[in-house]
């Protein structure tokens, strides 16, 4: 079936998990209207008019991607910006700043200090999410490409081979175990729910429940435990998969 324009069906998401879009815009007026342009587009939509709790909302939602506001009071986009690149939860997070201003060394700014997309005010509303959806197909496919090895830490994971070596040592895992430790490998340093793993390992199997994840979770821990990984739990929120810090 053909979709709509705007309509959010990207590669490596589904309309079961809806896409998160946090907006951070002192304007409560624009605020109200893309909450309900982009819900009704089939995005879930959540966001702060106020600057200085934006980023402790944005840590509770976990966005798949976040729009922010360029000219706010006392807390511009800039900073706020800065402030979620330096966020371990959401630094990995893609950002499209808005702004009334045209000039372009503004947009430059932007995107040096790690904007993904910038966007003039007043905006068509289409417009953003296409953008919004190209931001987020780039993403899924630069985290689905089709190189057969995976390397991280002192761990080769071998898709050719269904196979998982650690400092050269070959380590048995389940099926499972190795789609979720696959699945983890394309998505180190960001926070996967539990609704995120289910999708992507389980594809929602009827019979998997919450607690079989966390299972399956201790059980690869387990294994990586030599591999210079390490599998964190982000309390409410979910998992990451990181490399383990450097003891002193």
């Amino acid at each position: 079936m053909p979709c709509l324009p705007g309509h959010p069906h990207i590669a490596g998401f589904t309309m079961t998990a809806r896409i998160r879009i946090f907006v951070v815009d002192d304007e409560e007026d624009l605020t109200d209207l893309l909450h309900y342009q982009l819900g009704k587009a089939g995005f879930e939509v959540k966001f702060s008019n106020n600057p200085f709790d934006a980023l402790g909302k944005a840590r509770d939602f976990i966005p798949d991607l976040i729009i922010l506001d360029v000219m706010m009071p006392d807390l511009d986009g800039f900073q706020l910006l800065r402030m979620i690149r330096s966020d371990n939860l959401l630094q990995k997070t893609p950002v499209i700043m808005l702004t009334a201003k045209s000039g372009v060394e503004h947009r430059i700014k932007g995107l040096e200090q790690g904007a993904d997309d910038y966007l003039g005010k007043p905006f068509d509303i289409q417009e953003l999410t296409l953008r919004i959806n190209i931001i987020l197909k780039r993403i899924t496919e630069k985290s689905e490409d089709t190189s057969s090895r995976i390397l991280s830490g002192n761990l080769i994971l071998d898709q050719d081979n269904h196979s998982i070596s650690i400092s050269g040592k070959e380590i048995d895992f389940t099926l499972t175990e190795f789609n979720l430790l696959h699945y983890f490998l394309k998505r180190k340093g960001r926070v996967q729910t539990r609704d995120n793993l289910l999708l992507g390992v389980w594809k929602f199997d009827t019979d998997v429940e919450t607690r079989t994840v966390d299972v399956h979770i201790r059980r690869v821990r387990k294994k990586i435990e030599n591999s210079g990984l390490e599998i964190e739990t982000i309390r409410g929120v979910g998992y990451r998969l990181i490399e383990k810090p450097n003891k002193p």
